[in-house]
């Protein structure tokens, strides 16, 4: 879903939105309902941290995401979110991800616009409760 902003060799190689302090657990994803059958294999209900604090995704392999195309949405949208401000949502970007965020906003507020922006509406209206409040570092892109 992200290709033309992020290939999936850089996400494979940097990881860090597969792994989780426990400060950041709110950051984990939201498994839908829909897909609890197909992600049955990982236990994402179990937060284990290891030595270090860190929880690490339990389909993170060498590799990268052995889920593919089947990642959460939340994985797939990454390093984009929908948030809750006040009474509207809004579309905006983790300044964690070093590669998108060396892009312009203006270039990434353009591809929400034209890629992302239904995909997101559409989640929003199913699964509304999901959608995480603001943090005041992420740049707005949209409002939906």
């Amino acid at each position: 879903m992200l290709n033309r902003i992020l290939t999936e060799a850089d996400c494979a190689q940097c990881r860090l939105c597969c792994s989780f302090f426990e400060s950041e657990i709110w950051e984990m994803p939201t498994i839908d309902e829909d897909f609890t059958e197909l992600y049955k294999d990982y236990n994402f209900g179990e937060i284990c941290f290891d030595e270090n604090g860190l929880y690490r995704c339990p389909a993170l392999g060498e590799a990268g995401c052995k889920l593919g195309s089947n990642r959460p949405f939340d994985c797939k949208l990454w390093p984009f979110r929908a948030m809750k401000l006040g009474e509207f949502t809004v579309v905006t970007v983790s300044p964690l991800c070093k590669k998108v965020s060396e892009k312009p906003l203006a270039e990434l507020s353009q591809f929400v616009n034209f890629e992302l922006a239904d995909k997101i509406k559409a989640r929003v209206l199913k699964y509304p409760a999901q959608i995480k409040d603001y943090i005041k570092d992420y740049p707005i892109l949209k409002v939906l």
